[in-house]
């Protein structure tokens, strides 16, 4: 069910803006005085400053047409825009659950995991996905476009292996592998589990793509 009311959407925006703002500066070691670079190397930062990112843009969209139109009505950016920061943040979310987490109680059963974890893999992409179910109008992606959304997670796997090849500073000071994430890693895993996981990870955002096309073909009752 849509909500055309573009003062409580506007509301619902600024909270997550700030919220992911405020995360992400935290995850940073901004107010900590100890800046961590090494964080512009993750997919979860990077996905996260996209919704953010999305975020402000939405507010000022929706501040704009409350000026021009009044409350009443749907105000968002690009469908395929949101669409392709939408299913990379939903990756972010996935990985996280069911392959970052469970090999770290494998390695830790005992450990415990951060509130900004949480935000950042759990809340934020939540609160992004819910932006699109209540705040825009259906029916507007196209039948390619979950086609074209998995560019940005083959964009980011790209950059991981070029990276790889230099040794960066802020990744040694930080004790992290090459590979960045371990299901990634070609020295640990093979190239041939390497193209299984990345295969695999394609096939189930393809199609997790493709379902929420169905659920934007779905016109329901706005309110």
């Amino acid at each position: 069910m849509n909500i055309n009311n573009r003062l409580i959407a506007l509301i619902y925006r600024l909270a997550a803006f700030c919220l992911g703002f405020f995360s992400i500066m935290y995850d940073f070691g901004i107010f900590s005085g100890k800046i961590k670079a090494i964080n512009f190397l993750y997919f979860t930062i990077l996905s996260n400053i996209c919704c953010v990112g999305l975020f402000l843009s939405l507010i000022i969209v929706t501040i704009k047409d409350i000026l021009k139109q009044g409350i009443h009505g749907c105000s968002t950016i690009s469908h395929h825009i949101k669409g392709e920061i939408m299913i990379s943040i939903i990756l972010t979310m996935t990985v996280y659950h069911f392959i970052l987490v469970p090999y770290a109680l494998k390695q830790n059963p005992y450990q415990s995991f951060k509130v900004i974890d949480i935000i950042l893999h759990y809340l934020m992409p939540t609160l992004t996905i819910f932006d699109w179910l209540l705040f825009d109008q259906k029916r507007q992606f196209k039948w390619f476009d979950p086609l074209i959304w998995i560019i940005g997670p083959y964009l980011y796997v790209i950059f991981v292996f070029i990276q790889s090849r230099f040794d960066i500073s802020a990744r040694i000071e930080a004790n992290i592998g090459r590979y960045v994430y371990a299901f990634l890693d070609v020295n640990l895993l093979g190239n041939v589990n390497v193209f299984l996981n990345i295969l695999s990870l394609t096939v189930a955002f393809v199609i997790v793509g493709y379902i929420i096309y169905g659920i934007d073909r779905i016109k329901l009752k706005s309110s």
